[in-house]
């Protein structure tokens, strides 16, 4: 059995041999291809360019590595936006902003004694029922000229910024015949009065008026640079410097007689107080402007400011017929800061033209006031170093023009 498989593995082994021998190629070289037939008579050997890969097209029509995966200096950005469009322009907002001051401090001027007894006696003012108060004075919403100049080069913006309110005015009175009495020259006692101020037994004791006058001025002006990113682009910053004049005059006039025709000038006396407060603020701040429709935006803008305001103050007591009880001043400087808000709402008019109109509020810290000037003592006749603050709130209106 052993030797007939032997044979069998023999047979098999030589038939593949013989089977893989003849697949063995030949050693005679292989022809070259025809050459392909010439589309006109040839005279000779036909010349080809070697074929090379084409070049890549560079940006300026030159050829680029491909391997080269970087972007072209050339190619507009990573997110294929273009570029942002930049220009240099001048620009200007003319328009209108109001200022109301908040209500002052307190201070009584005026109190019912209804004893209608002329004879010079000091009643008891804790038991009286006080009946004209600085705090009754409500300043109204005054109206003064704004103004923006400036001009954009590409994300910075240099601008100048200006308003002013013309003095403005508002007065409060009583008059009831001879029951009207005020502390002043009668606290603390013993009463005093300067010579020619007595009046009839007492030139602010049982009166028939007392009227209280508060006039205000402001005014403004601010050097600010802008800068806004290509990144965040409704969203600016704003650093400058500021300066801020604010005048306050408050004045109570008393008239002894004031129901007599004519009235007699030696019986009316005003006691004036005069403030003025010079602020130099170094400010920082924002605004945000977002499109809420296609010609409609809204936005924000906030500024506070920090730095000395000097500061002057003046008091005076003056007869109706012109003569000076005292007049008396005081000056210093103090720290101040200056916080302002804004919201708005601007509307596209044409292209390079828009209307703003909005709404601020404004805080004053560190302002020497009118009304903290007063004092019932009328030994003290140079005023009070007492600084306070004070807050106004109004419109604005502005029309904003791309040169």
């Amino acid at each position: 059995m052993n030797k007939f498989f032997s044979l069998g593995f023999i047979a098999l082994f030589s038939f593949s041999f013989q089977g893989q021998a003849q697949t063995i190629p030949s050693t005679s070289p292989v022809p070259p291809l025809a050459e392909p037939i010439p589309l006109g008579i040839s005279s000779g050997p036909v010349s080809r360019p070697a074929i090379s890969p084409l070049p890549f097209p560079g940006p300026m029509g030159g050829g680029e590595n491909p391997n080269d995966l970087t972007l072209s200096p050339l190619a507009p950005t990573a997110f294929m936006e273009e570029p942002a469009i930049l220009e240099s322009t001048w620009f200007g907002n003319f328009g209108a902003r109001a200022l109301m001051r908040k209500h002052t401090q307190q201070f009584v001027t005026a109190y019912l004694n209804p004893t209608n007894t002329d004879s010079g006696t000091v009643p008891n003012f804790a038991t009286l029922p006080g009946l004209q108060n600085f705090r009754d004075l409500n300043p109204p919403m005054s109206w003064g000229p704004a103004v923006t100049l400036g001009i954009i080069h590409n994300n910075h913006i240099l601008e100048f910024y200006g308003f002013y309110i013309p003095q403005n005015s508002k007065a409060i009175s009583v008059s009831l015949p001879g029951q009207l009495s005020s502390p002043f020259g009668s606290v603390p006692p013993p009463p005093f009065a300067p010579i020619g101020f007595q009046g009839n037994n007492g030139l602010v004791l049982n009166a028939d008026t007392i009227t209280t006058t508060f006039n205000t001025a402001l005014g403004n002006a601010e050097f600010n640079y802008r800068y806004c990113s290509n990144a965040v682009k409704d969203f600016e910053i704003v650093i400058g410097i500021r300066y801020f004049d604010m005048q306050e005059n408050m004045v109570v006039s008393t008239n002894d007689d004031g129901l007599v025709f004519p009235t007699n000038p030696i019986l009316v006396a005003d006691y004036n107080s005069r403030s003025h407060n010079h602020m130099l603020n170094a400010q920082v701040g924002y605004e945000y402007n977002a499109r809420i429709l296609p010609h409609v935006g809204i936005g924000s803008m906030g500024k506070g400011g920090i730095g000395p305001n000097w500061w002057q103050s003046q008091v005076s007591l003056t007869r109706g017929d012109g003569l000076e009880g005292f007049n008396g001043s005081q000056a210093g400087t103090a720290f101040s800061s200056i916080f302002e808000l804004s919201l708005y709402a601007d509307i596209l008019l044409l292209e390079r033209a828009r209307m703003r109109v909005g709404y601020n509020v404004m805080w004053l810290i560190g302002v020497s006031e009118a009304a903290a000037q007063f004092d019932y003592n009328l030994r003290n006749q140079s005023g009070s170093r007492d600084i306070g603050s004070a807050f106004y709130q109004g419109p604005t209106l502005d029309f904003q023009f791309l040169f």
